[in-house]
């Protein structure tokens, strides 16, 4: 039955796809009787009922983002020293393309890659702006046929979160309230794929889908997809139109698109990609990145591979601690970005507030979840400026700190990314870390550690004096204030010493708002010397009603020590 059929070719392993006499791909198992169309099960995905509304699709004016080319010469020389080249006009529209020079060929040299197998999650797309609060139509479906059967549901069994909800430093408890949001708002899991499964699963969700009388339309656009897609987003009637999405694949577990030396994997002449700066591995621990000094987290200085399919999304969001970010599109069908600029994020936020207070009310932590759109057509008419490009193979694309972005995939397509920070990121970490504190959110980088450990090694780096100097400046003063504040709540001061008399905080996060204890924190003897370890920042010291006579406040620099820090950055800054 496999034969190569025009539009359906072979699939990302090399192998062809079965086809029936008409050259459609043939689904069926025991479970549908063997029907032609399939199942979710023998599909591997939800069954597509519905079609394309052709005459009703919702074409959007978006602006284009800026495109860059680098030269050969500009390509051979530092990444972040390009991208801080081109971050004037940039970071206007939030992102931006690169398009590598001709000579850049990378193959995709995942390893393993014909055995991999992934979860994948399944989206709604009609539901990604109009629903409801509390549970998807899929999740809530499940949960009647579960009360029906008599089956209690297993907490987050078959949920997964809209990806990026945890950190590198996320404990037990957080990771419990992480499971509880991603139970109730999350998108339901999918089956598991292979890259020829998910293929073949997107070639044919968009034969069916993309049809006239039953009958695929032949060269379906970009622009097509995009029309249908917002009419999907901006009006919910009808049946659902439902897609799956294998996102957030640690390559810390299955490896890299990117060659690694030395690895098996690795062909004739692809050592020189495994070294390059460009390959978004070695992007974060550039030794002009702050993120050199973090340990490896998966999703922060570890990439994630995602494997797209047609239509398939991912929603608004910000990168954790308003990092930068790097995307590159390793091969398959062109991805399709909106961005909105960091001067306009907090507007934004605002709109989505505005627009969707239901869904804010039961979860308000909506923004960090990545389970949201809305379309271009809303944002514009709140005067909200919004950018577009199309990704497509062997490109990257850049966003910049705290700039909200958005897209679709257009088939079946990889991409991998990553975050990086160089030293023009710190002001907007500053505001992620007090945002996340705000909102008792686990931080997966310890922001005041960070700062530390980036003031002892700024004489190595000229760029980091400038920036360095007038965010420790500050968060000294506030650290003044604070201490100032704190010492009429608590008897004792101890600094740090790492004993059992004077512990170090270093690894250890508030109790109360979460807030990384690297500078400070203050515990009370009603707890601590109970062995349950309670420690505050100096912004929760009255967490507990005791007498200051049980309060402690440990300290791991002096504010003297803390100021002379500054002074010597200013006088580096200086030089």
């Amino acid at each position: 039955r496999a034969k190569r059929v025009d539009g359906l070719g072979v699939d990302a392993l090399g192998n062809a796809p079965d086809v029936d006499e008409r050259g459609e791909l043939m689904f069926g198992c025991e479970k549908c009787g063997f029907e032609p169309d399939g199942c979710e099960a023998c599909l591997g995905g939800p069954p597509i009922r519905s079609a394309c509304a052709w005459d009703e699709a919702r074409a959007r004016d978006v602006p284009p983002v800026k495109t860059y080319r680098p030269t050969e010469q500009e390509w051979a020389g530092d990444p972040l020293e390009y991208i801080n080249s081109i971050r004037p006009e940039a970071e206007k529209y939030g992102v931006c393309n690169i398009i590598p020079p001709a000579s850049w060929q990378p193959e995709f040299c995942l390893p393993g890659k014909e055995k991999l197998r992934f979860r994948t999650r399944i989206q709604a797309l009609n539901e990604l702006q109009n629903r409801p609060a509390g549970p998807s139509a899929r999740a809530r479906a499940k949960m009647l046929e579960e009360e029906k059967n008599g089956v209690k549901s297993t907490k987050n069994q078959g949920v997964a979160s809209g990806g990026r909800m945890s950190g590198g430093r996320m404990g037990a408890s957080a990771q419990a309230d992480a499971d509880a949001v991603a139970e109730k708002y999350g998108f339901q899991q999918g089956q598991r794929h292979n890259l020829a499964t998910l293929e073949r699963y997107s070639k044919y969700f968009k034969r069916k889908y993309f049809s006239k009388n039953g009958k695929p339309v032949e060269n379906v656009t970009v622009k097509d997809m995009e029309g249908e897609f917002w009419r999907l987003i901006e009006d919910n009637k009808g049946r659902s139109v439902e897609v799956i999405y294998g996102a957030d694949i640690a390559t810390m577990d299955v490896g890299s698109g990117f060659a690694k030396k030395g690895s098996a994997s690795c062909p004739p002449g692809q050592e020189r990609y495994a070294e390059s700066p460009w390959n978004v591995c070695n992007m974060p621990y550039n030794s002009e990145s702050c993120l050199s000094h973090v340990e490896a987290t998966t999703g922060i200085t570890v990439p994630w591979l995602y494997f797209g399919m047609t239509m398939s999304a991912f929603c608004w969001h910000v990168e954790d601690h308003n990092f930068y970010s790097v995307n590159y599109h390793h091969f398959g069908a062109p991805k399709v970005w909106y961005s909105i600029p960091a001067t306009h994020s907090k507007q934004f936020e605002e709109v989505m507030r505005k627009r969707l207070p239901h869904l804010f009310q039961s979860q308000p932590d909506l923004l960090h979840s990545l389970v949201t759109i809305l379309s271009p057509k809303v944002l514009q008419d709140e005067g909200i400026p919004v950018y577009r490009v199309e990704q497509h193979p062997r490109s990257y694309i850049i966003t910049f700190p705290y700039a909200y972005h958005a897209g679709f995939n257009t088939g079946f397509n990889c991409a991998e990314a990553v975050n990086f920070a160089p030293i023009d990121w710190l002001p907007f970490g500053v505001g992620a870390t007090e945002r996340y504190v705000s909102d008792k959110r686990y931080q997966s980088v310890a922001h005041d550690q960070l700062l530390s450990t980036l003031t002892e090694s700024a004489h190595k780096h000229p760029r980091f004096p400038p920036v360095l100097a007038e965010v420790m400046r500050v968060r000294v003063k506030e650290e003044d204030e604070r201490r100032t504040a704190a010492k009429r709540s608590v008897a004792h001061e101890v600094r740090m010493e790492n004993t059992t008399e004077a512990p170090d905080f270093n690894e250890r996060d508030c109790t109360t708002c979460l807030a990384d204890l690297n500078w400070s924190c203050v515990t009370c003897a009603c707890t601590f010397a109970k062995s349950r370890g309670y420690a505050y920042c100096l912004r929760c010291v009255k967490a507990c009603e005791c007498e200051a006579e049980k309060r402690t406040l440990f300290f791991r620099n002096t504010l003297d020590e803390l100021r002379e820090k500054v002074r010597t950055l200013e006088n580096l800054a200086s030089m």
